[in-house]
């Protein structure tokens, strides 16, 4: 699979089945979809913890924004008015190119 398809992939995925969502990193906003889910009991292991989530992003949405550099453990993302921290950023390369962003949330 080449990175195009992937990432032509999850932008109809997420533009489909996914939410509006905010991220936030001090006074700059920006407003993406993404899809958001609850870890399942299985994958509480290490640092996840019960109520953590995690949100996929596609590089399409954050492209050309400071946010496309990486997300830090500082930024926030705001899921139907609740605002959660980020906890970890898993990039997703193919290729060496960036396909999706996964994102553990906790708060």
């Amino acid at each position: 699979m080449t990175p195009a398809i992937a990432i032509a992939i999850l932008d109809r995925t997420i533009s489909r089945h996914g939410q509006t969502v905010l991220l936030r990193r001090g006074n700059t906003e920006l407003t993406v979809r993404a899809f958001v889910r609850d870890f399942r009991p299985d994958e509480i292991v290490g640092g996840i913890a019960q109520g953590d989530s995690n949100v996929v992003l596609s590089p399409t949405q954050i492209a050309g924004t400071p946010f496309v550099e990486s997300i830090l453990r500082n930024d926030k993302v705001v899921i139907r008015g609740r605002v959660r921290n980020v906890q970890s950023a898993d990039p997703i390369l193919i290729a060496d190119q960036l396909v999706r962003i996964n994102l553990q949330v906790r708060g």
